[in-house]
């Protein structure tokens, strides 16, 4: 082979090298600026099958999770979420700082005979647990229901943290006597703990109407009708004691 061969050659390698170069350089290119420009892309189905979504804010934390109850998300506070739990399918929210704060979920379990169901749509205290729920509890028994729906309004002290009371609760729990054990849990629960100040609902005693608390969680005033159908108007005294008493005979 003369030089002149080799060098035609070569040239021909060289203008092969060139446009597999330019080539490989526009697909890299096509598909990077493809990326940027789908970022904002929609895209509309007309079904869409899936066992979990999250939505997440422009800061990577969660806002939203829609799951089985394989799946769901154990819940999230103060820049950390919590261990794997057992939790039921459902909707939960967070707000923009990444915790939980509230939620829609349901289920359903059999077992030994007996049945619970229900359905519960929460909204959560600032850094703590439910302070305002719509609930349908069922359970069912020996061929008997006992059942609570309803509203309910509950109250946490001011500056509350669920994280903080349940890392009191967890030393609590170690105590070896079972009696000092409990009322420790009851005094942390007392001084920290929710208390509920109003229920609208018919109660697991089949009694529907209206049951209002004070800020200690005791009962004050209740305007229902009883099991027997019969209507009540009660008042209670900071000692529990009825105050005044209404049937309409």
């Amino acid at each position: 082979m003369n030089e002149s061969q080799i060098n035609k050659k070569l040239e021909r390698k060289i203008n092969f090298l060139t446009a597999y170069a330019f080539l490989s350089a526009l697909i890299i290119a096509f598909f990077a600026f493809s990326s940027f420009s789908d970022k904002d892309r929609n895209e509309e189905y007309d079904e869409l099958i899936v066992k979990k979504i999250t939505v997440i804010g422009e800061d990577n934390l969660p806002r939203m999770v829609l799951s089985n109850e394989s799946r769901q998300h154990p819940g999230r506070m103060n820049g950390k979420e919590w261990e794997q739990r057992e939790r039921p399918s459902g909707l939960i929210f967070f707000n923009n700082q990444g915790d939980e704060c509230g939620g829609l979920v349901y289920q359903t379990k059999e077992k030994d005979g007996k049945v619970m169901s229900g359905m519960s749509f929460t909204m959560d205290n600032y850094k703590d647990d439910q302070v305002l729920q719509i609930l349908n509890d069922e359970y069912y028994k020996d061929g008997k229901a006992y059942i609570k729906r309803g509203i309910s309004i509950n109250q946490f002290p001011v500056g509350s943290n669920v994280d903080e009371r349940n890392d009191k609760l967890k030393v609590l729990r170690m105590i070896e006597d079972e009696k000092e054990r409990k009322e420790k849990i009851n005094e942390l629960m007392e001084k920290e703990g929710s208390v509920n100040r109003l229920f609208i609902g018919k109660t697991k005693g089949n009694s529907s109407g209206l049951f209002l608390s004070g800020p200690d969680g005791s009962p004050k005033m209740m305007i229902y009708v009883d099991e027997n159908g019969e209507p009540k108007i009660q008042t209670f005294g900071d000692d529990g004691e009825i105050k005044d008493f209404l049937v309409n005979n």
